[in-house]
């Protein structure tokens, strides 16, 4: 026996736009954030490859380090170069860089690296 299906045509569909609940987003300060982030990170980069590049400056870090002589590792990391505040922070197991940014005069952005120096 056989049957025959008959399937009745798909009507057109009609997309309504709706009406969002949201207000339009503004892009600009983020824009201005991302900048700011993008100078952070190469701000980041100078400190890196300052301490990578010299294995004095490595010694003196962690020996001032373990002294807890704050003033001494400010003062390494001002020599790096680097043209924003570091706030630096470490313990036995690694040393933390902290950079801030601001845009448009408001705080926007902050870089944190961490870096492990031990076991």
């Amino acid at each position: 026996m056989f049957y025959y299906h008959y399937r009745m045509p798909r009507p057109p569909y009609c997309y309504r736009q709706q009406e969002s609940p949201f207000p339009p987003v503004d892009i600009s300060f983020f824009k201005q954030s991302l900048t700011a982030y993008q100078t952070l990170l190469e701000h980041g980069s100078i400190v890196i490859n300052s301490l990578v590049t010299s294995e004095e400056k490595m010694t003196q870090l962690m020996n001032a380090a373990q002294a807890s002589d704050d003033a001494t590792v400010d003062r390494i990391i001002r020599e790096t170069g680097v043209p924003t505040i570091v706030e630096t922070s470490y313990n036995p197991t690694g040393v933390t860089f902290t950079l801030r940014a601001e845009a448009g005069g408001t705080p926007c952005c902050t870089l944190t690296m961490y870096i492990r120096w031990g076991f």
